[in-house]
Formats: C-alpha cells, structure tokens, sequence
C-alpha cells in the first residue's frame, strides 16, 4: 500500500511515486502484477498524470516493469529485486486505554436522545432507498451540492454567515477542514490560542508553517499579542473559546476584523459548539461581520448528532476557491455519499433543527444543574460563562496525580489540561464535559466529585 506523497519534501513528486512502487515490490507475489492505469493512480494520489507518467517511464528505463500496448504496465517476475535498507524503527509506547468509569466527564460527547436518534436512522434508511433507485451517490471533492446548499440556508439562518455552496467543502471533521486549509495556505506564520486544541502546532508543522502562541484574557485572545508577533494567520474560537469558555466581545472583533484587514491577514474561526448558549441568544459567527474576504469558517455536525459521525464542513473565502480547485480537483469526496445523502434528508425533514432545539434544552438544564451543585461548596472554583458542552474548573491545594488517583476509586474521570496549555499559571485546571451524562448521573456524579476534593482537602 502507498503512503501519502510529501509535498512539502525536496524530493520530486515523480521520484518519490517511483521508490514508492519499486519498494513496495514483493518478488513472491507480485510477477507480472499490473500496475494501476496512469489515469487511476493520478486520481488516488490527487497528482497530475504527467508525475505519473514520469513515474512509470523511471520504472520501465530501469527494467523493473514493462508495457503491453494496449493494456497497460506491469512488473517484472525478477528473482533478485532489490530490497529496501533495514532501518531501526523506534520503539512507539502506547499509552493504554483507561478503564470505563461510571462518571465520566469527557468532552465531546453528548447524551443520545431517542428522538433525534430515530429521525436519524429514518435519514439513512432513506439514503439507502435512494441509493437503489438511483444512480450512485458520487460526490465530488467539495461534497453533495444537495447537502452544500442545505449547509448555506443553515449557516445564514443560525449563525449569519453568507456564503455560496461553491465556497463550502464536506469533511470528515473539523480537524480534517483546518489540515485542508493549511495544505493550500502560503507557508508562513499561525497563531493559535493558548490555552487551546492540542496538537494545533503539530498539525501545522506538518504543511510547513510555524506557530505562535497567542494568550487568552478572561474576554479575547489577546490582541496586544496579535499586533506584536503579526501571524500570517490567526486560529480563534470567538464563539466560545476552547477550552475557558470565554467569548469574544463586539468590540474585540470588530478589532480583529480590522487588524486583519489592514495587514491583509486571514482569520480562521472554528465555530465548534456555538448553538450551545443557555442565558442569550448564540452570538453572531465572526464571518457574519467580516467586511472583506478575511474569514474561513470551520463547523462540525458531529455534536449535532453523534460524537463518531465524522463530519465537518470548512467555508474558504472567495479568493482560496480556486486555489483549493488547483490542488483538490482529482480529490474523492472526504465522507462517503450515503452519510451526506442521508444528512441531506436530516435536514430537509426539519429533524436537524429539531435536535438542536431539544438538545440544547436538555444541556441547558445540564448546566444550570452543575451551576446550582458548584455554587454550593468552595472545594470547586468553576468558570461558568452560560455556554458550551463543557466547563473549566480549578480544583487548588490537592496534587493533581492524588485528586486524579482518587477520583478513579469512586468510579469518577476528569480531565487535567495541562496538555491544552502552554505555561498553565498552575498545575489545578481541569475539563469538565457534562453533555455526555444524563441529569441522574450528572448529578451523582458531581456530589461524588465534591466529597472527594472535600476529603483530600488540607485541613
């Protein structure tokens, strides 16, 4: 099997295909195997047929395949091909999966509600219908324009942003949406929150660009910061920030918007959990605002529906649309044709803005709930800021590997977020996520929380 070309490698397109194919040579069971046409093997490997064809040529000059006209190339049935040099690989220690606990309190999942649950199997049952009676779903590499065009009512509906479905391509996620962007970005300089996503500047290296660490105050990222060290690009989750929870005032964006266009630099704004908002209305999306071509939009349907239903979208401003057909136009679709037909349905039946509705009623009791048990105790110092599937709680004067030891004995997980923050002030902050537990166990669950910290509380 191929691995992925390095675009970002000194070494030519065509030379990397060609050692790919010769190293991938097994003389026992590959004589006389065909190779995959010029045209396929471009598809797959989203390059041009003319890298391929350069590929193949390297390959047939060295003796190591041969034509038949008409049919294609294969390999030849050679007793001494040469072998690849031995390297050591590094040994790579997996951390174990930890065990299930009864309270859990994870990010990124929310509790499965029977309604939503059957409006979404009926949406895939029908998919499967359609899929039989007509021909096969074969989105190209934007997604469904069906399912695009659904996205563009919604997003100006729910959040004001304006788009065209032209603008909008279907991902398996959030993430998968921010390494697309990335991929056909200039190389140059990103900033990202901290505290923030992990792994943002690992993702980032990997398409050539470097970081920044931007820090974030109690009502925005900081723009003093953003001013000083000038990134190319700014990540930001002005909606609710990930993971303090903080949103980002008028003020402050109306500042970011105008930075970014007098510098002519571009904001990336994930608008990950923003539906979620329990005393106001959801604030208005950053792009809604924006003046200029200066915003791409990330959003996710996963929380939506199901944490395991990979699917994102990314929005890119007008002028990356070309750039983005120049590089992806051999692309397949990121999520398969059935999953996007069958979110087509969910929308067009209204259960998607269904789900929203009572999803974020449930959560609303959720959190109101967690806001009444904290505010009776001084173990816990929650940040609470009336929005979000999650919470940031400090818990002092109890080390974070004894709180953490403790916790599992009564069947309780937090999560510690010294791996989202760069120079945590201290080693006491942890994520909360209370979306996923049901009110009974959310309830048990926190008074356990409270008793322990009370115990391991100095006296």
């Amino acid at each position: 099997m191929q691995m992925p070309l390095d675009r970002h490698a000194n070494t030519p397109l065509y030379l990397q295909l060609y050692q790919q194919l010769r190293d991938s040579y097994d003389p026992q069971t590959m004589g006389n195997r065909k190779l995959w046409s010029i045209r396929k093997q471009a598809q797959n490997l989203a390059v041009s047929k003319t890298t391929v064809e350069q590929a193949y040529d390297q390959l047939l000059a060295e003796g190591y395949v041969y034509t038949v006209p008409g049919s294609g190339y294969y390999y030849h049935d050679l007793k001494h091909w040469p072998k690849t040099a031995n390297t050591s690989e590094p040994t790579v220690t997996c951390q174990p999966t930890p065990p299930p606990v009864k309270y859990d309190f994870r990010y990124g999942i929310t509790e499965q509600l029977s309604p939503s649950w059957n409006s979404w199997k009926k949406a895939v049952r029908e998919a499967l219908r359609q899929a039989e009676n007509q021909p096969p779903m074969l989105p190209d590499a934007q997604g469904l324009l069906a399912l695009r065009q659904e996205l563009v009512r919604f997003l100006r509906q729910t959040r004001g942003v304006t788009c065209r479905a032209e603008q909008i391509v279907i991902t398996n996620g959030s993430k998968e949406g921010l390494s697309l962007l990335l991929s056909i970005l200039p190389r140059g300089t990103v900033g990202i929150e901290n505290p923030g996503y992990r792994g943002l500047s690992d993702l980032a290296a990997g398409y050539g660009h470097t970081t920044v660490a931007l820090p974030v105050t109690p009502t925005r990222v900081s723009l003093t910061a953003i001013a000083a060290k000038n990134p190319q690009v700014v990540y930001t989750t002005p909606g609710h920030q990930f993971p303090l929870g903080y949103p980002m005032p008028i003020t402050q964006r109306l500042a970011l918007l105008q930075w970014a266009h007098d510098q002519q630099r571009l904001i990336i704004e994930d608008d990950y959990d923003s539906a979620y908002r329990y005393d106001t209305q959801p604030v208005p999306a950053l792009q809604s605002l924006a003046a200029d071509d200066q915003v791409a939009y990330l959003g996710t349907f996963a929380r939506g529906i199901d944490p395991t239903l990979r699917m994102g979208y990314l929005v890119l401003p007008e002028h990356l649309v070309a750039t983005y057909h120049a590089q992806y136009q051999y692309r397949s679709a990121m999520v398969a044709g059935l999953l996007q037909q069958a979110m087509v349905n969910y929308f067009t039946s209204g259960a998607y803005y269904r789900h929203l509705s009572r999803n974020r009623a449930l959560n609303r009791q959720k959190y109101h709930l967690l806001k009444k048990l904290l505010g009776h105790q001084k173990v816990i110092q929650p940040i609470l800021t009336g929005a979000g599937l999650h919470i940031v709680v400090r818990i002092p004067d109890i080390a974070p590997h004894e709180l953490l030891t403790a916790l599992a004995a009564v069947q309780v997980r937090l999560y510690p977020l010294n791996s989202n923050w760069q120079a945590m002030p201290s080693s006491d902050y942890y994520l909360l996520g209370f979306a996923g537990l049901s009110l009974p166990d959310l309830t048990a669950g926190i008074k356990q929380l409270i008793a322990t910290c009370e115990q391991l509380q100095p006296s």
